[in-house]
């Protein structure tokens, strides 16, 4: 693992807070970035207890605020140094209120993606670095059960493959890649139905829920780890089921 400082959204429960665990492992100093802050703080704290205080750090960030993400990362730099990965994980699946799901699925990937380049890009005295941003299953394979989503979570990968060009690479030094993973188990889907598409999709969901096995977020945190280590510039790994992870290319 390459790099020092981590800033991750959505961090503060879920897959957010398991790849902070992962990160943390590895040694790298992490900025739990969340609107969930009495939760985010909770998880700070606990997570300080066994790495470390000046190993994680929390700041309260809704992604749909430019300049709340710019304070988040200046916060993560002032208290645990400048990241150098930027993991976009903060997503809804709130189908009702369609605006505000791409709000903070899809524009708060771009916002973020965009902070970094504009940070760490070599073309003005950065480092370089990387951003992973976190798609979904939804954004590879057919999900009838979320059409918002489902087009958020696509918007992520495109948006991710394109700046993963090497023609941005050589521009920038950023790195982009992308995390697909299926189903884990997390409160998302509990949540996601209360906001379905339609009476008629919640029922459908509901039927079901529980007739396949969820991913840990344990295991998304192992494949996002093997992203990182191995996976090249621009990659889109997905993560399902009982099978290895696995990489999904582009059309040429």
């Amino acid at each position: 693992m390459d790099h020092k400082v981590a800033l991750v959204t959505g961090a503060a429960r879920g897959l957010g807070r398991a790849m902070t665990v992962a990160l943390l492992d590895k040694g790298v100093k992490v900025c739990i970035a969340d609107v969930l802050e009495e939760v985010g703080k909770a998880t700070t704290k606990e997570l300080q207890e066994k790495y470390g205080q000046k190993q994680v750090y929390f700041v309260f960030c809704d992604v749909t605020k430019p300049e709340q993400f710019k304070d988040a990362w200046n916060k993560c730099e002032e208290d645990l140094g400048t990241p150098t990965l930027l993991v976009n994980n903060a997503g809804i699946g709130d189908e009702q209120n369609w605006k505000k799901t791409l709000d903070v699925n899809l524009g708060g990937c771009i916002a973020g993606t965009l902070l970094a380049m504009e940070k760490l890009t070599k073309k003005d005295g950065g480092s370089g670095g990387r951003v992973v941003n976190i798609s979904s299953i939804a954004g590879i394979k057919t999900l009838p059960f979320g059409p918002i989503y489902s087009a958020t979570k696509s918007g992520i990968v495109g948006f991710s493959r394109a700046l993963g060009h090497p023609l941005h690479y050589s521009l920038t030094g950023v790195q982009v890649q992308c995390l697909c993973p299926s189903l884990a188990e997390t409160t998302f889907i509990q949540e996601a139905m209360k906001t379905a598409f339609s009476d008629d999709i919640r029922k459908a969901t509901a039927k079901i829920t529980g007739t396949f096995t969820a991913l840990t977020p344990e295991t998304v945190a192992a494949a996002f780890v093997k992203l990182i280590e191995e996976g090249p510039n621009g990659a889109v790994l997905v993560v399902e089921g009982a099978k290895e992870p696995y990489y999904v290319y582009a059309s040429q």
